[in-house]
């Protein structure tokens, strides 16, 4: 049995993005109930869909509701690239620890941390945020995890280019 000092938290952190990314859709549906609206648990998606709650809850909860399931699939859209940063920098720290590519690090550790403090960040402005000028910064943060993603294949890519 390993320690807990073996564990690749790197790799552990693709399930806990998965489970980060369902957070607003969670917070969605608890706007909703809160503000009186049943949702039907036997069929949910039809029940929670944007027709099926408008005009059943005030105007300003619908907004938001909807910008919180907007952030929960954007969040899902940008699983793929954020798997594929992950498992590039684990594929090229692998290698360096082998010896069959220089001595570059990737800085995984510190690219995951940045990445879920960006995507916290756009969550929480995505949801908040009903303002035009205002939703820019929204915005520059979904570019800013772009930024941080591409670069961070980048940097795979050049470790295991070597």
């Amino acid at each position: 049995m390993s320690s807990s000092s073996a564990l690749n938290y790197p790799l552990l952190s693709i399930p806990a993005y998965y489970v980060f990314s369902l957070l607003p859709h969670m917070y969605a549906t608890s706007i909703l109930g809160a503000n009186g609206y049943q949702f039907n648990n036997a069929n949910p998606k039809a029940s929670l869909s944007p027709s099926s709650v408008q005009g059943k809850v005030p105007d300003a909860v619908f907004q938001k509701y909807q910008r919180a399931e907007n952030a929960q699939s954007n969040n899902m859209e940008q699983m793929p690239f954020y798997i594929a940063a992950v498992l590039a920098s684990i594929m090229a720290e692998r290698a360096t620890v082998r010896g069959q590519t220089g001595t570059s690090d990737t800085g995984l550790t510190s690219f995951v941390a940045t990445f879920f403090a960006i995507r916290a960040a756009y969550n929480i402005l995505y949801i908040q945020v009903s303002d035009h000028s205002v939703s820019f910064l929204r915005s520059g943060a979904w570019a800013a995890g772009m930024g941080v993603m591409g670069y961070q294949i980048y940097k795979a890519a050049q470790i295991l280019g070597q």
